[in-house]
């Protein structure tokens, strides 16, 4: 896969803006402790974003407050990224894979990080792209609206398809390969984290599937990779997750 380097946004800072049609609530979009997100961005292809925080930073509690909880912002992030948000109130220790431990602050100085908060968007993780100037983009400060950062999520989730884009609408990033095995390691991974992913469980209907666009396939059948890919073609869902033994 090609990766690409987005230039660098800077959004101007602005408090308690909220879109003219967005939804505010009170949950913020699913995160998860940095560790967790790695494995969630390898095991489901989704670009990693993560958010350094502080809790003396007001623009910190807006972000949350205005930008993460918008419903359509939500609803991007869950679809196609995995979210980490990074505390820098306290050190703690987080396992790189092929680099070993580091500290969350260490991370933040290898990152070139200037203040908070500040937002990184890299691809699945790859040890040696987690630096400075090698994720796709890094965002100081708040989207001015959740209407900028649904915009900027939509084009790093498809930009890199462009040249593969067929008939009417975008290519996620997220959804190639649109049929993924994955080990029970894996699966049982993405259950103790609660991912909101349907699982089949036994051969039924295409008719009767969920109208979902991702679905875990665990059981056993001689013609499974046939079955998945009826899936793909015949419903609504774009990727397939194949439990294997």
């Amino acid at each position: 896969m090609r990766r690409y380097l987005v230039p660098v946004l800077v959004f101007v800072l602005l408090v308690g803006v909220i879109s003219a049609h967005g939804e505010v609530t009170e949950e913020i979009a699913d995160n998860y402790p940095f560790e967790t997100a790695l494995e969630l961005s390898r095991i489901l292809d989704r670009q990693l974003m993560f958010s350094f925080l502080s809790a003396s930073c007001p623009h910190c509690q807006d972000f949350k407050d205005n930008i993460l909880s918008d419903t359509g912002v939500k609803e991007i992030l869950s679809s196609h990224f995995v979210l980490s948000l990074v505390t820098l109130d306290e050190t703690f220790k987080i396992e790189l894979p092929g680099r070993g431990e580091v500290t969350n602050m260490q991370l933040a100085s290898g990152l070139g990080l200037e203040g908070t908060p500040t937002t990184y968007v890299f691809y699945p993780p790859d040890p040696e792209l987690l630096q400075e100037e090698q994720g796709i983009t890094r965002f100081p400060g708040n989207p001015p609206d959740p209407e900028s950062l649904i915009d900027l999520l939509e084009r790093i989730a498809t930009e890199s398809f462009k040249e593969q884009e067929k008939g009417e609408g975008p290519i996620y990033y997220n959804y190639s390969p649109s049929i993924k095995e994955i080990s029970k390691k894996d699966f049982n991974f993405l259950q103790e984290t609660k991912v909101k992913i349907p699982v089949l469980s036994e051969k039924v209907g295409l008719s009767s599937l969920p109208d979902v666009r991702e679905l875990i396939v665990n059981f056993s059948d001689n013609s499974l990779k046939e079955y998945s890919e009826n899936i793909i073609s015949e419903t609504s869902v774009e990727k397939v997750y194949l439990v294997k033994d």
